[in-house]
């Protein structure tokens, strides 16, 4: 396997951890303001409390997936490594055969593994209802759930087509595939988000 099949593949699945990122809306700072109703001063403070703790909980959401993708990138890295030097001391077509089907072997196993932290970590912290940025927030949500799943369905099928590969062709064929599906995934998901529109203003507030 060429060095630039395997990098292909752990940069495209980089590129997809991209839904992973958290709006940027959910960590604007909350202004305090005063509001009057009925004649009694409210802190908007004291209710931006809410969106206060989903920030919290939302950071530390992205931070647990942040590490799926550095901890699937090491692997990845040291899968690689470990078929240099395989391939460096192999001497027969057979040795060499042997060092590329361990590799293809340990590279399903860490897709395997990130996609069951992927599926372990489940869906996002739900925002507070009524505060300015739900919405788009809830709508940003949906449009990265969404891309992860397609990215875990394209991560599974090209782990198991891997492993059941017995031919070059059937290894390139698999990569191929898996790099249209993540394309296609990334159009879906760009359009989802374009399609919210600008964040909101004075996000954090009470609507």
């Amino acid at each position: 396997m060429k060095l630039l099949s395997i990098k292909s593949i752990a940069a495209v699945a980089i590129v997809a951890s991209m839904g992973v990122a958290a709006p940027a809306v959910a960590f604007a700072d909350s202004t305090t303001t005063t509001t009057t109703t009925s004649g009694v001063s409210v802190s908007a403070t004291a209710n931006a409390a809410a969106w206060t703790a989903f920030q919290k909980e939302w950071k530390a959401y992205a931070d647990g997936l942040r590490s799926i993708r550095l901890t699937y990138q090491a692997s990845v890295e040291t899968s690689r490594a470990t078929y240099l030097t395989a391939i460096a001391a192999a001497t027969t077509p057979a040795e060499k055969q042997a060092a590329r089907a361990a590799l293809d072997a340990s590279l399903s196993a860490d897709l395997n593994a990130r996609i069951a932290a992927i599926t372990a970590a489940g869906d996002p912290p739900t925002p507070p209802a009524g505060y300015n940025g739900t919405a788009w927030v809830e709508g940003f949500q949906a449009a990265n759930v969404v891309f992860r799943a397609s990215i875990v369905t394209a991560q599974a099928a090209l782990s198991q087509s891997l492993a059941t590969a017995t031919t070059a062709w059937d290894r390139k064929a698999a990569r191929l595939t898996y790099q249209l599906a993540v394309g296609n995934a990334m159009v879906v998901h760009s359009t989802a988000i374009e399609a919210l529109g600008t964040p909101p203003t004075h996000r954090g507030q009470p609507s």
